[in-house]
């Protein structure tokens, strides 16, 4: 009990510091004259996804790597069935139409391109995979750079500190490492497999900064920051963060292939639904549908791994 108490403060404080530190990121970027959705692409996926980041490469770093895959699949699922699914039902969310011509194809592009490397490698990421998954990163965010100019919308923006930044940068670096450790006790105290608190527990706790910034960017009808975080984060916590992890060591993936099919599978729901949607909306049908998906995956785990 005081484990998980502890995995709970620390998951606490890896919020709150993405949040002050997305906060800034975006204070500087507005600085820079970025459009919404290129902030929300690049800054702001970046900074909702450094507890991902953080989490996954101390547990790369202890040798735990079925927690940083599980936590990446996990992660990107809560991303797109959670975030959007939970979303519709409270809330129309409208989706543009350069998100159904460009960006969801592009993060469907990514699993197809990162499928294509792992059936080459035998399911086996080494370094040399993982500096094409981020060459690949990197290609996709000019891309999307290219594609996307906006007109930047009035938005409340805190000012840009810099030690105010690298304090938070700090304190997610330190309650990540708590956090893995006290998640990887937690598991080996009650003979949980790494994997179901990598994909609920670990995955659902870190996608919650992403969760919380899309909410408030579609309250406050800056829908297209909303999805530009989702889909950015995705992006970086497939490509990016596995990416940065192999050159810690081999991540086997051969354990993950029926997860990836999941993940997969939510990626054509989202563009199926936003596709179909009427005027690209999500309605709660949609949204619901979506949860539905997520809770069959998580029902799926939950027994493969009894």
């Amino acid at each position: 009990m005081v484990i998980f108490f502890i995995i709970l403060i620390c998951l606490f404080a890896l919020i709150k510091s993405a949040d002050i530190f997305v906060n800034q990121a975006s204070a500087l970027a507005k600085k820079l004259k970025m459009g919404n959705f290129t902030i929300g692409f690049t800054v702001v996926a970046f900074g909702t996804s450094l507890p991902e980041l953080v989490s996954t490469l101390f547990s790369s770093i202890s040798g735990h790597n079925q927690l940083v895959v599980a936590n990446i699949i996990g992660s990107n699922m809560a991303n797109l069935c959670l975030i959007f699914g939970l979303i519709a039902v409270f809330h129309t969310y409208r989706i543009r139409k350069r998100d159904v011509d460009i960006n969801i194809p592009l993060n469907i592009t990514a699993l197809i391109a990162f499928w294509a490397l792992s059936a080459f490698t035998g399911f086996v990421l080494n370094w040399t995979s993982g500096a094409i998954l981020i060459l690949l990163f990197l290609v996709l965010m000019l891309l999307s750079r290219e594609y996307n100019h906006l007109v930047e919308t009035k938005r409340r923006c805190v000012k840009f500190n810099l030690s105010t930044m690298m304090v938070s940068l700090v304190l997610l670096v330190l309650s990540g490492k708590i956090c893995i450790d006290q998640i990887i006790g937690l598991s080996q105290r009650l003979l949980i497999a790494e994997t179901i608190l990598g994909y609920f527990l670990l995955a659902i706790g870190t996608s919650l900064p992403e969760m919380v910034t899309t909410w408030t960017a579609v309250k406050k009808n800056s829908g297209e920051l909303g999805v530009g975080n989702v889909l950015g984060s995705n992006l970086f916590n497939l490509l990016f963060i596995l990416g940065v992890s192999t050159f810690i060591g081999p991540i086997p993936l051969s354990g993950f292939i029926f997860d990836l099919v999941f993940l997969t599978g939510a990626a054509l729901l989202i563009y199926i639904f936003a596709v179909k949607g009427k005027k690209y909306s999500f309605s709660k049908k949609e949204g619901f549908a979506l949860l539905f998906f997520y809770t069959l995956f998580a029902i799926i785990q939950v027994f493969k791994n009894l």
